[in-house]
């Protein structure tokens, strides 16, 4: 099943063409559709860093491809000769097809701008982006997602990367072994600012009562050690551990 330009949308099939490989072999499309659905990227001319960072960006991708079932398949407006060469300086796993205008047309895709797309084991397309800028990059789980929606295989995504400060404390508690104080009882304790980095700090105990505030935040009746920078003022609380009998006594002088 094929199509025109004006009627390729999601949903439509995608129109089967012969492609010329890096070798110089001819290869139909539909050739590779029907042993896996395919992540169909366009990556520009071969000549700007635009289709090298496309590139690069499908190599790192092309195992989680892999593992939701389909196939990173690349085609460039390019000679074969110039393909091989930027095949092998990128060191590419996936196939990088031949084009000498027509794909890019049939596929409504910018000569000078990538496209996207998923063909199924039928070639029917089911996601498509044209990018309208370098920037207009879609994301590749995108992709996946689409893929895994065919094949019905499941691909874990990775936690989001934690950034700035959020990157610094995670690193911090990763690295660092801090000790929780006890009340009265503070030697040793190897404390490092998370905000400015000192080692000079001044600890406070304090607990909570059954105040709204303490209520509200799930705090009651509990004892902490407040440990404060001398230099920023950044405080980290600890929750620490007292006997029963002390216990009573705060909540009968509300300390």
């Amino acid at each position: 099943m094929t199509t025109t330009e004006a009627e390729l949308t999601t949903g439509a099939g995608a129109p089967d063409l012969k492609l010329r490989t890096p070798e110089g072999a001819s290869i139909q499309l539909s050739m590779l559709w029907k042993e896996k659905p395919l992540a169909l990227v366009f990556l520009g001319a071969l000549d700007g860093s635009l289709a090298s960072e496309n590139a690069i960006l499908w190599r790192d991708a092309d195992e989680t491809v892999r593992e939701s079932g389909g196939e990173v398949v690349a085609i460039c407006g390019a000679t074969p000769d110039d393909a091989n060469e930027f095949r092998g300086r990128w060191n590419l796993p996936y196939p990088l097809l031949c084009d000498d205008g027509t794909a890019y047309a049939a596929f409504g895709v910018s000569g000078g701008q990538p496209g996207s797309f998923v063909l199924d084991g039928e070639g029917v397309v089911r996601f498509l982006h044209r990018n309208t800028s370098e920037l207009d990059n879609p994301p590749t789980w995108a992709l996946v997602d689409a893929i895994s929606e065919v094949t019905g295989r499941t691909v874990e995504k990775p936690l989001p990367a934690l950034v700035g400060e959020e990157a610094e404390a995670a690193s911090i508690l990763e690295n660092e072994e801090i000790s929780a104080p006890t009340p009265g009882d503070h030697a040793g304790l190897n404390f490092t600012c998370a905000k400015c980095g000192s080692n000079e700090y001044e600890i406070d105990d304090m607990s909570t009562s059954s105040g709204m505030m303490s209520r509200v935040v799930n705090l009651q009746n509990r004892r902490f050690s407040a440990v404060s920078c001398r230099r920023c003022f950044y405080t980290e609380l600890y929750k620490t551990n007292s006997g029963a009998l002390r216990n009573v006594f705060d909540l009968m002088v509300g300390a």
